[in-house]
């Protein structure tokens, strides 16, 4: 793919009104191959000629920045069309965003103009070693779920900083982490994306050959410096991941309750009573929309509440707290009115379909860290003021 234009009348506004006329388009490609391990490019082009791998670029690089609310809409609208999209295209409006506020100004040149595609994907958790080496560091390692990579032309990786054959060490005693983009000419694709929820989303594993990588490319997620753009950037380097994986969740739990209101709505459960007349159906689908509602307005007002203090320039660490505990709490919401519909729709939720395809994809989406098991746990300590307590937004 060559530079991603902009339309000619390209806001945020008509790039959320563009995906949500590519609806059809989304959906009618997930459920032609639902074993397909990758979006397919008509889709992935439509969403190019949208522009929503625009959205979280910086103006100063041709970008929209757009704001959290117009974001949210974005990508939950991709993921009521199907999980996968939403999921794919958030990781890649985050690697766009990151590079192109972060970066210095030989990575912005190489990957913004160049004429080539800007697209970036990967996995920023700290699979590989960095060792610095006058302006640059040797880089390589090993990585597992690179969302979004097929399209990418720049590849994301995590490295810990060694030094003397020993990681270097930060002042909280921890290893000192580098996130870095590397060409990709230079990175191994392992293909071994054999699973059950999130299938197209190309999460392959793969390997950043050994090089030498300019200072340029990388940043130290601990105290980056925000080079370009204002407050979208400025929430914390968790923020965006947080947003973007709360908005996948809300999209996708959406969907999954007017498949499950369709479903009952046709299904005769006795002989004189549909499912949807039945007052345990009646019961559990509005509890499900409310808690569904419940999570998506945290999540709103949130993002909303850091944007706003990240324009002011303060943010304090209960919003910090909230910024984890929403992205964590819609997913759990989300897995949890899967859970619901797909018992409700019994052998209906077996076959093939968008029912089912939501929840392997809500099961899938729960099981990252980002807003696993230990998220939880480092908000719940911070919560009960625990001594010692740091939450990493």
């Amino acid at each position: 793919m060559n530079d991603i234009r902009l339309p000619e009348d390209a806001t945020a506004e008509n790039v959320c009104r563009r995906v949500r006329a590519l609806g059809p388009l989304i959906d009618t490609s997930a459920k032609a191959d639902e074993l397909a391990t990758e979006i397919a490019p008509e889709v992935i082009d439509a969403l190019i000629e949208a522009g929503v791998f625009r959205l979280m670029v910086p103006r100063a690089l041709g970008g929209m920045e757009a704001d959290p609310e117009l974001l949210i809409d974005a990508i939950s609208e991709m993921s009521y069309h199907d999980g996968s999209t939403g999921w794919y295209a958030g990781a890649v409006m985050t690697a766009g965003a990151v590079s192109g506020a972060l970066l210095g100004e030989r990575a912005i040149d190489a990957i913004f103009h160049s004429g080539e595609s800007p697209l970036a994907a990967g996995q920023a958790a700290p699979g590989g070693k960095a060792e610095r080496v006058g302006d640059s560091y040797r880089v390589s390692g090993f990585y597992s779920f690179g969302s979004g990579s097929p399209s990418a032309r720049w590849i994301v990786g995590g490295f810990v900083l060694h030094e003397n054959g020993a990681p270097v060490l930060n002042d909280a005693g921890e290893p000192t982490m580098l996130i870095g983009l590397v060409p990709r000419s230079s990175v191994d694709f392992l293909g071994n994306w054999n699973v059950l929820g999130l299938r197209g989303t190309a999460s392959y594993d793969f390997r950043v050959q050994e090089q030498l990588l300019h200072e340029d490319f990388l940043f130290n997620p601990a105290n980056a410096q925000v080079r370009r753009g204002g407050a979208l950037y400025r929430m914390g380097f968790m923020a965006l991941p947080c947003l973007t994986h709360a908005s996948f969740a809300i999209g996708c739990a959406r969907r999954t309750l007017d498949e499950w209101r369709a479903f009952a709505r046709t299904k005769q459960r006795t002989p004189t009573l549909h499912a949807s007349e039945l007052q345990t159906f009646q019961r559990d689908y509005a509890v499900a929309q409310a808690e569904l509602r419940s999570a998506e307005a945290y999540v709103r007002r949130t993002f909303s509440r850091l944007f706003e203090a990240a324009q002011s320039g303060t943010i304090e660490e209960d919003l910090k707290i909230d910024g984890r505990l929403c992205a964590s709490n819609a997913l759990a919401v989300g897995n949890k009115v899967a859970q619901t519909a797909h018992t409700s729709a019994t052998t209906h939720a077996l076959r093939s379909g968008a029912l089912q395809r939501c929840f392997r994809d809500l099961q899938a989406g729960s099981a990252h860290f980002l807003t696993g098991e230990l998220s939880w746990i480092d908000a719940g300590k911070a919560l009960a003021g625990l001594p010692g307590t740091r939450i990493i937004f």
